[in-house]
């Protein structure tokens, strides 16, 4: 069986009934994924490519992690915590050198590594555009990726180019915004513009694998065929 590992912060995070609704885009590739394919899911909440490594998370992958396997690596959302030392990284600098780090050791095990920039936050301007809120982290991933040929796919833009398309009141039904007493596990309601429900996780999750699918990188091989299937919502497509 091969495994698909995914390491980022909480906006990927596979969640449980007590943080339900919240749900990370990496349960939605669950949705995606071939029979036989095995999603181990170390995403967490907070984490930066910094306290990731820090904290022994990436060592439990070089741990697990077999010749075949493969890796998905998002983050961004926490390395611009300028205030945590025990977060922050600097764009290029040791953002850069930690998703170097993490490229050779599971190089070195005989895995492969894709990359992918933050999601979007729900943020927007007066003209109703979906902002940039990751500062030159997407860039400089981007960067990394373009300088040592690994795949990259630019979840900040896909993600700002859809929310753009569908606008700023439609996409709230992406992210935990909602009125007190519509979930048990938070009778106060919530206004959380960074994190997603189910609805939104998936739909993001379908951007990754759309997006994968115009380049030739192999994890192709570990996800159905977006276009040889009926069983795709059309409410997950981007045009």
């Amino acid at each position: 069986m091969v495994k698909l590992f995914l390491m980022g912060d909480s906006t990927m995070k596979k969640n449980n009934y007590y943080s339900y609704p919240q749900t990370g885009w990496g349960q939605g590739l669950e949705l995606f994924v071939k029979e036989g394919v095995q999603i181990v899911n170390y995403a967490e909440n907070g984490r930066s490519t910094k306290s990731f490594i820090d904290e022994g998370r990436f060592e439990r992958i070089l741990n697990e992690i077999s010749k075949g396997d493969y890796v998905i690596c998002s983050f961004g959302h926490n390395d611009e915590k300028m205030n945590d030392p025990s977060r922050y990284t600097q764009p290029y600098g040791s953002y850069t050198d930690n998703l170097r780090y993490f490229k050779l050791e599971i190089e070195k095990r005989g895995g492969k590594i894709v990359f992918a920039t933050s999601i979007t936050r729900h943020k927007f301007n007066q003209k109703g555009e979906c902002i940039n809120s990751h500062g030159e982290y997407p860039q400089a991933m981007l960067d990394f990726c373009l300088k040592n040929k690994c795949t990259c796919i630019d979840m900040n833009k896909y993600t700002m180019e859809l929310y753009t398309k569908l606008g700023e009141e439609e996409t709230k039904k992406f992210h935990m915004i909602f009125p007190p007493n519509t979930f048990s596990n938070y009778m106060e309601g919530k206004d959380d513009h960074s994190h997603l429900v189910h609805y939104g996780a998936v739909r993001i999750a379908y951007i990754f694998v759309k997006e994968l699918s115009k380049t030739n990188d192999s994890l192709n091989s570990l996800f159905i065929d977006l276009t040889a299937t009926n069983q795709i919502d059309s409410k997950m497509l981007i045009d």
